[in-house]
């Protein structure tokens, strides 16, 4: 066996061993967070159903205005709706 066939096996071998790497997870990685992922975010954290994953890329990728913004956001609208829907039935109860 000659130096260049021992390296090329050695090298071989080490792509064999080093773990795959999904590309999509690569991707994801590379993107950072959007508004769809913050929005996602924002609601899965909302009703406590985040997962830890995603929750780890926030932290890591994510700006902490655009979910301190997105989260004010859902909170006043939730609160809105929560109005509707009550002065919708305390009129129909008066009726």
């Amino acid at each position: 066996m000659t130096q260049e066939d021992s390296k090329a096996n050695e090298s071989s071998l080490e792509k064999e061993t080093q773990p795959h790497k999904d590309p999509s997870k690569e991707k994801s990685i590379n993107q950072g967070t959007g508004f769809w992922s913050t929005v996602q975010s924002v609601l899965g954290a909302m009703f406590g159903v985040q997962s830890e994953e995603q929750r780890e890329k926030d932290f890591d990728q994510g700006n902490a205005v655009q979910f301190i913004v997105g989260g004010i956001i859902f909170v006043v609208v939730f609160i809105l709706t929560i109005l509707y829907f009550v002065n919708s039935a305390l009129e129909n109860a008066g009726s």
